[in-house]
């Protein structure tokens, strides 16, 4: 700095700090070669006042940036999680790593059936209609146990416990949740039918186990998701499901009997696995049963 000074043949200079409370945002520097002591007490006010005015733009430079991306992150996690946890994934009080993690998890996939003959019978804009107030409802009932929503497929909804967010009872939250949309559908139909217009019925599918996750996409589009042979089970389960009922795997089994009457259902053969795979068919949540988180 000193040779610098001496190399541009700087007589005179003055510095004074940017500062913002305590928080030291840089250094504004002005100098003369023209004279000695060319800067005066008065001078140094002022370039402390325009230090200080400096100080206040970088603030709110950073406040705005920081506004506007917590808006996006918001936006983007109300979608997946209910506003509590949204507002804590903004905050930095829960962590959404970016990298791909082995996580344990609960999976839930349920959609309607006879949906594509349905379809046929309505008109586009109905099916729109139908599926909209259909989610409005459902999403309401995941959010009620803090799942997250990975994603909707056509009619096919996909719901996580375990990632981002992880409880003690994700599996026991999980069945809760299916006997809750399934109670919902009824009410949903209910209303529907007084309305004049068709009525649904969903099947729906859990499994548990181990599975990977974090964002996936491009550089340009990239979602929070979870990937891995739990999953297509769980998507596997949903589909042999009949109208109105609730299939688990064996492994969410484990987990939950203790809380629902449950019916062993039968051995089915699921795609990717060798051997068939034990099934059962959640019947409804026990009286008495032990006490969970939720």
């Amino acid at each position: 700095m000193a040779q610098s000074m001496i190399l541009q043949g700087v007589r005179s200079s003055m510095a004074v700090p940017i500062l913002h409370q305590e928080d030291l945002l840089g250094i504004m520097v002005i100098d003369s070669s023209m004279a000695v002591n060319a800067y005066t007490e008065k001078d140094l006010d002022l370039l402390t006042n325009i230090a200080n005015q400096t100080a206040q733009f970088i603030k709110i430079s950073r406040m705005a940036e920081k506004i506007e991306k917590d808006v996006a992150t918001r936006e983007r996690f109300q979608k997946l999680l209910s506003p509590d946890l949204a507002e804590l994934v903004v905050s930095g009080h829960l962590k959404v790593e970016k990298g791909g993690e082995s996580r344990a998890a609960t999976v839930l996939f349920a959609d309607i059936r006879g949906f594509t003959s349905l379809s046929e019978t309505i008109s586009p804009s109905e099916v729109l209609q139908l599926l909209n107030e259909y989610y409005e409802v459902i999403v309401d009932v995941v959010f009620s146990y803090e799942g997250t929503v990975d994603k909707f497929i056509g009619d096919e909804v996909m719901v996580i416990w375990g990632a981002p967010v992880t409880h003690d009872d994700d599996p026991i939250r999980a069945v809760r949740t299916a006997l809750a949309i399934q109670k919902a559908v009824v009410d949903f139909n209910k209303y529907r039918a007084g309305q004049g217009k068709h009525q649904i019925q969903i099947g729906i599918g859990i499994n548990t186990g181990n599975l990977v996750a974090g964002y996936i996409g491009s550089t340009k589009t990239m979602n929070y998701s979870v990937i891995g042979d739990t999953v297509n089970t769980a998507s596997r389960l949903c589909s042999c499901a009949k109208k109105g009922q609730v299939i688990i795997s064996e492994n969410t089994y484990r987990f939950v009997q203790k809380y629902f009457n449950i019916a062993k259902y039968k051995l089915i053969k699921v795609k990717g696995k060798s051997k068939p795979i034990r099934v059962y068919n959640v019947l409804s949540a026990r009286k008495k049963s032990p006490k969970s988180v939720h």
